[in-house]
């Protein structure tokens, strides 16, 4: 692709094409039947991306007093189907994403409007009091600009991809009636929407998209405008910029008492630190920088990940409390919305293509191979919407009256396709092997291939043919491995004198391979319970009832351990024949003294990353277990309250 504006700052890594990397074993099992039962089959296109595409026909979203949230659904599904398509290299499945885009345009008004929303008015919050009457609950939800941010994003991506001049015209069509539109109501965007504008604001990215490729500089002045709002003396929030650098936590930014309900579901000021879309921001605040250099930007956003880390690092490898910033680090267990998954994957994924540090893809894999996979169902026809650390997971079941839609399902795509192109990256120097999920990797002539092994032995084998003249590769050693031993071709085990960051390997001039063995010592993880307050944020999400997310007996009830091998949260599970009373038991390894654990993997288990056989030794008394990867432990569609637990 071709942009009449380059970027001020570069990216130090690049990644392969999507078309040219590709996940296999189990992970890239569940990613085919996915792409298959969710983008490309005939149910796909036929019943759920038309019904994506109707609501833009209808224009129901905004016929209640406060506004439905449809307006996202076909622009998350044309970004994941613009994806996997380039990923599976579909021709077929491409030119049904050109007729998508048109039947979409078929439906845009004169004046470049195009949304969900009948009344190109209805852009600002709702009167909370005329909405309790109508929904027994005060919601100031009005979608539009958000869900005109990923039809736009859409359009822009499907142009890049489809190359088709008349969807560009579109997307840029509907910008200039966004840009007008603002400057003629003479409001900001952050007045828009809800949540104080965080939602409408992360129009950013797609805004700052577009400026590239036309290079007319009322995007880029319309981004500005976006983004000096979030640098304010008077905090006035969401200020997400000047925050950031705070190095506070997020929960406390706007001193309230944000781990606190007031009564009911309340929307209010309580709501601001959703995850969610305070993330996706950032996405903009990132390119913001490639566009101008602008230091600050990218300050703020390293320090909003060390701040997320510290203060929001869940037991799943994500970030946040259902849904929200609530000191999510601090809870002995979890549960996380899979688009907050995403969206700490992306932050990692963008800073960490801009700096080329190893600690981000160390969270990426982390987030990925646990939270993330997790919630992609067994069967690629559904995922979960919250994924947690014990019951069940909770289904993304549909959202807004519809069939088949649901924001965080239509998301999925976008999340797996970024893990392919994260496995093997490359820079100046060399070629960056930041997962060892099994994959396949071109660059030009070069074939990396990463092998099977690391979920169960640790031991993975890793290929490299016709490497540039003078490139090295780069193995990011995992932080948890503390005793790596590397194989090059017939040499001899060499202890690697790293963990947490890259080793070098020179590589031959036609084909290098190499064996390396992590260390697969398991990790106790101690999750300390106190009694929960009532009307904390926490037992409010876990608690029967319209917003509950299972039965509240699933709460943790006492302190209770965790089992972390390699990359991989451990669990119990009904699949491998864990009883109810076992899981769920009061009598718990917290606090006893574990004189050691011996973790055989078990072979020929299909459809898990690992399954292994357990002793502890607790005491003096041996113990057994089943386990599994926590991400094959409950990826499928179940009403059992107490189907699985990562605690022992």
């Amino acid at each position: 692709m071709n942009y009449k504006v380059d970027y001020k700052v570069k990216n130090i890594m690049d990644v392969p094409s999507l078309g040219n990397c590709f996940l296999e074993g189990e992970i890239g099992a569940r990613v085919d039947r996915f792409i298959l039962e969710r983008v490309s089959g005939k149910f796909a296109l036929e019943e759920i991306l038309r019904e994506a595409e109707n609501f833009f026909k209808t224009q129901y979203d905004d016929i209640y007093t406060f506004g439905y949230w449809r307006s996202e659904f076909w622009g998350k599904l044309m970004l994941s189907a613009v994806r996997c398509s380039q990923y599976k290299n579909d021709n077929v499945l491409k030119e049904e994403l050109r007729k998508s885009c048109y039947t979409m345009l078929s439906y845009q008004r004169e004046d470049g409007y195009l949304s969900t929303y009948r009344n190109s008015d209805n852009l600002y919050p709702v009167d909370v009091v005329k909405s309790a009457l109508y929904s027994g609950w005060e919601a100031n939800y009005c979608w539009n600009v958000w869900g005109m941010k990923y039809t736009l994003w859409a359009l822009i991506e499907a142009y890049e991809y489809l190359d088709d001049q008349k969807i560009l015209t579109g997307a840029i069509k509907l910008s200039d009636w966004i840009v007008a539109k603002f400057a003629l109501d003479g409001t900001r965007v952050k007045d828009s929407g809800v949540m104080d504008g965080m939602p409408s604001s992360s129009i950013l990215k797609p805004m700052l998209v577009l400026y590239r490729i036309t290079g007319d500089e009322k995007y880029l002045n319309f981004g500005k405008d976006i983004v000096k709002e979030w640098s304010r003396k008077d905090n006035e929030r969401p200020n997400l910029i000047t925050n950031a650098l705070s190095g506070e936590a997020v929960a406390d930014w706007y001193g309230l008492s944000s781990k606190k309900l007031n009564e009911g579901h309340d929307l209010g000021s309580d709501w601001v630190p959703k995850a969610y879309e305070m993330t996706s921001c950032f996405d903009g605040i990132i390119e913001m920088y490639r566009v101008t250099g602008d230091e600050v930007l990218l300050d703020a956003a390293k320090a909003f990940y060390e701040m997320l880390k510290k203060y929001e690092s869940n037991i799943l490898g994500s970030v946040g409390y259902c849904e929200r910033y609530q000191h999510g680090a601090s809870y002995a267990d979890s549960a996380t919305e899979i688009c907050d998954v995403l969206h700490w994957m992306r932050l990692c994924y963008e800073l960490f293509r801009l700096t080329g540090e190893a600690k981000y893809m160390q969270s990426f894999e982390k987030a990925f191979v646990n939270a993330y996979m997790a919630g992609v169902y067994e069967d690629g026809k559904m995922s979960a919407f919250f994924v947690r650390s014990a019951g069940r997971h909770y289904r993304a079941q549909p959202q807004c009256e519809s069939m088949y839609q649901h924001c965080c399902l239509n998301n999925v795509g976008r999340g797996l396709t970024n893990a392919a192109e994260s496995c093997v990256t490359k820079s100046d120097t060399g070629y960056f092997v930041n997962m060892f999920t099994q994959s396949y990797v071109r660059f030009g002539d070069t074939d990396i291939r990463v092998g099977a092994g690391y979920f169960d032995s640790g031991w993975v084998g890793i290929a490299v043919r016709n490497p540039e003249k003078g490139k090295k590769l780069y193995l990011r050693i995992p932080e948890w491995s503390k005793n790596t031993k590397i194989r090059v071709g017939l040499g001899d085990d060499v202890v690697v004198p790293v963990c947490g960051d890259y080793y070098e390997v020179e590589l031959n001039e036609d084909t290098t391979i190499m064996k390396i063995r992590f260390d697969m010592t398991t990790e106790v993880i101690n999750c300390e319970w106190e009694p929960i307050p009532d009307g904390d944020y926490h037992s409010h999400r876990w608690g029967d009832g319209v917003f509950g997310l299972c039965n509240k007996e699933m709460m943790l009830k006492c302190s209770k351990v965790v089992l972390r091998r390699g990359p991989v949260i451990l669990a119990r599970s009904k699949k491998f024949g864990a009883k109810e009373e076992d899981m769920f038991s009061l009598d718990t390894l917290y606090g006893k003294k574990i004189d050691s654990i011996i973790a055989r993997p078990i072979i020929n288990n299909i459809g898990v990353l690992v399954t292994l056989r357990v002793h502890i030794t607790v005491d003096g008394e041996v113990k057994e277990y089943i386990l599994c990867d926590f991400a094959s432990a409950a990826n499928i569609d179940t009403n059992d309250p107490k189907f699985f637990s990562i605690y022992l």
